[in-house]
């Protein structure tokens, strides 16, 4: 029996030096297989990020289920200005990237990095952002990025809406869109009104993309909202864009009656209508397509449906410039009124999104009609608090205001001005005929509930009591 030293023997020394490279092979294996991966996904990001900055016209960016990679090729595919990405190396991409960036957040913020290894920082957030565009951190070093000079941020507009195309709903993405469109919109000439032009036009199609690609998407409506107030008052003709934008609106309720984020849209815009000094005779479409629906009156000047519907009152007398919004707004919600809501609800009955914007038309109706005449328009106070503008009063459910008790009898007492117009007289006439038509073709009692709780909602808080 030989011995090594120490009283061990060499059969002892051999079964731990094996008992050794047991424990240290598997590593050895692991720390390849990590250098490999960390030389692959560096080859992938690269790739990624030549196409990024040389094609000005990509349209989406999808990854694709792969399990594996069976033909042994790259696993980014480029066809037609789109770009896939093969879901097999989406975590050895996201796990590298993610750790060198944390490597060098601080050093970063702290502007201690080279110009070159900026540029390096940008291929991973390409990476990380495309994969999963939720995480603020790696949108503030973009920033800080851009804000060094190191990326342009053309190519970080085409780079958001890659990610738009993927991820619809990131707020994230839009924010960082708002944040490079300020930048721009800062350095820009006062005179200068096609360049915000231009970028309207270009972030109204975006909003578009990402509103088809998921439903009910509140961030792309919020953007939309965004850069009508941002861009399109940097326009030089405001009237024509908020015209453009109410088509617009018309045309996307019809086809997508059930998102409630679009007929909120279209209430922002009627708001804009009723506030905005700049917006001039929008009210000539709607007006004489509400006057051949209603079969009104046939004088060319819009006040005149003022006159026929709401009486003689305080807008008698004077230039249309000074009761330019107020004919706009009273002729768009009887447009809505007596043409959207009556097609939409004719196709697709019963429908929650078309009830809750007929609630916001009546209100606005009979608000406006006592406005006119200078009466004061009271309703349940539990209701202030859903009229101002950036919350939905569609959303409001009457049973909210009785609290789950009984309702008082109303005494009737003398009618105001309001009450015995023609406009009153005809939306009371109209909307008993509306309840009692969904009652009948109800078949469900969702909605037949619907139609129950729109008469409470117009009894209890625009206190219709006779419909």
């Amino acid at each position: 029996m030989y011995h090594v030293g120490n009283g061990v023997s060499k059969c002892q020394f051999v079964e731990k030096i094996q008992i050794f490279f047991d424990f240290l092979f598997p590593l050895i294996i692991t720390f390849a297989e990590m250098e490999d991966d960390n030389s692959m996904s560096q080859r992938i990001l690269r790739t990624l990020e030549t196409i990024l900055n040389n094609d000005p016209q990509l349209k989406e960016f999808v990854i694709i289920p792969c399990e594996s990679n069976t033909k042994n090729k790259s696993p980014v595919l480029y066809e037609e200005h789109n770009i896939g990405l093969e879901s097999w190396c989406v975590k050895h991409i996201y796990r590298h990237a993610y750790l060198e960036l944390f490597e060098v957040r601080k050093s970063l913020a702290k502007r201690k990095l080279s110009f070159a290894k900026q540029s390096n920082l940008n291929r991973l957030l390409i990476g990380v952002l495309l994969i999963n565009p939720d995480v603020s951190t790696f949108w503030n070093m973009k920033r800080e990025l851009v804000e060094n000079d190191v990326i342009g941020v053309t190519n970080e507009l085409i780079f958001s809406k890659m990610v738009l195309s993927y991820k619809s709903k990131s707020n994230e993405a839009f924010a960082y869109r708002r944040w490079l469109l300020g930048r721009i919109l800062a350095k820009l000439q006062v005179n200068d009104l096609e360049t915000p032009r231009n970028f309207l036009e270009n972030e109204l199609g975006v909003c578009e993309m990402a509103a088809r690609r998921n439903a009910n998407n509140y961030h792309a409506w919020t953007h939309r909202i965004w850069c009508i107030e941002t861009l399109g008052t940097r326009i030089g003709n405001f009237t024509n864009v908020v015209s453009d934008e109410l088509a617009f609106s018309e045309k996307w309720v019809s086809g997508h009656v059930s998102e409630h984020t679009g007929f909120h849209y279209r209430q922002y815009l009627l708001n804009t209508v009723r506030k905005s000094r700049r917006i001039t005779n929008v009210y000539e479409f709607y007006y004489c397509e509400t006057i051949k629906i209603l079969g009104l009156v046939s004088e060319n000047d819009p006040r005149d449906i003022l006159t026929f519907l709401l009486g003689k009152d305080k807008f008698q007398g004077k230039p249309l410039e000074e009761t330019i919004n107020f004919v706009n707004f009273f002729c768009l919600l009887l447009y809505d009124m007596y043409n959207v809501v009556e097609m939409l609800n004719s196709v697709y009955p019963n429908h929650e999104s078309i009830w809750y914007h007929r609630r916001f038309l009546v209100y606005n109706l009979v608000k406006t009609a006592h406005e006119y005449h200078g009466l004061a328009f009271k309703t349940d106070a539990k209701l202030d608090e859903v009229i101002l503008y950036g919350t939905n009063i569609v959303n409001v459910d009457s049973s909210a205001f009785s609290d789950g008790e009984k309702q008082p009898k109303l005494f009737k007492s003398q009618l105001n001005k309001v009450q015995s117009s023609r406009l009153y007289q005809t939306l009371l006439k109209n909307e008993a005929e509306f309840i009692k038509k969904n009652l009948v073709q109800s078949s469900l009692f969702h909605e037949l509930e619907l139609a129950r709780r729109y008469e409470k909602w117009l009894k209890f808080v625009v206190c219709m009591e006779d419909v």
